[in-house]
């Protein structure tokens, strides 16, 4: 008959080739990562300056385009000011770069690869713009100085300081369906959305906050109850805003 002693000695045993394997190895500090790309995207065709913020950029020796044709060309990189002292957000470290994508492109995103001595970033994606965006006017920050637009519309914007909020207003008629979406969170931005529809009234008949559980990005899909002015509003859920805070709106 085994001892007590001998079958705690056989269990710790059988138990600590487990306890290695469940220890996960710690990721490299110095291994790069995109957190952000701004713009959040650049056309078919043309050449774009966009700028790769996040950890352990500063030593790039180059970018690649995985899988789609065009070229990308290294400006600039360094170490980066991190607002709210937070760099987990936004990163310490960016690249700036120049993107040529090929006219003939067709797909919604193209992906980035940071190659660094240390190693290379995950895939991040960028967008590719199929509709020229239209650019956030300010002031725009309530119903009176609301920003027309025209439907369809890609609005490229940024919600630049706390308590920010980005107002557009446009015609609409009954029955008409509108689809409205942000394109932020999901792409590395730090805003976490919310979309407001109001009537000609200003009175609230459509918000959403988050409608994936996968990003922060707010949509609204709805059909227009009259004929008449509508107007949409953009914040960040809590209250927060920066340079960082960028954002596509698409209104169809």
């Amino acid at each position: 008959m085994l001892r007590s002693s001998s079958i705690a000695g056989l269990c710790l045993f059988a138990i600590l080739p487990g306890a290695a394997q469940d220890k996960k190895k710690p990721t490299p500090k110095n291994d790069p990562r995109v957190l952000l790309a701004f713009p959040l995207g650049a056309p078919a065709g043309k050449t774009s300056k966009l700028t790769l913020r996040g950890a352990n950029l500063d030593s790039a020796t180059d970018v690649k385009l995985l899988n789609d044709k065009g070229s990308v060309k290294i400006l600039a990189k360094g170490k980066a000011a991190v607002p709210d002292k937070n760099p987990d957000k936004v990163g310490d470290t960016q690249v700036e770069i120049e993107l040529t994508l090929d006219a003939k492109h067709t797909g919604a995103s193209v992906s980035l690869v940071v190659v660094t001595p240390a190693g290379e970033s995950p895939p991040h994606s960028v967008l590719v713009d199929t509709l020229s965006p239209a650019n956030e006017k300010e002031p725009n920050d309530g119903f009176l100085t609301a920003q027309p637009i025209q439907l369809p519309v890609v609005i490229t914007g940024t919600i630049q300081r706390p308590r920010d909020v980005d107002v557009v207003r446009f015609d609409g008629k009954k029955g008409q369906k509108l689809h409205v979406e942000v394109l932020a969170s999901r792409h590395g931005s730090p805003l976490d959305s919310i979309l407001t529809l109001y009537d000609a009234k200003f009175q609230p008949i459509g918000v959403n906050d988050d409608f994936a559980m996968e990003h922060r990005d707010a949509k609204i899909e709805t059909m227009l109850p009259a004929d008449g002015v509508y107007y949409l509003s953009l914040v960040d859920a809590h209250d927060n805003g920066s340079n960082f805070h960028v954002y596509r709106l698409i209104a169809k």
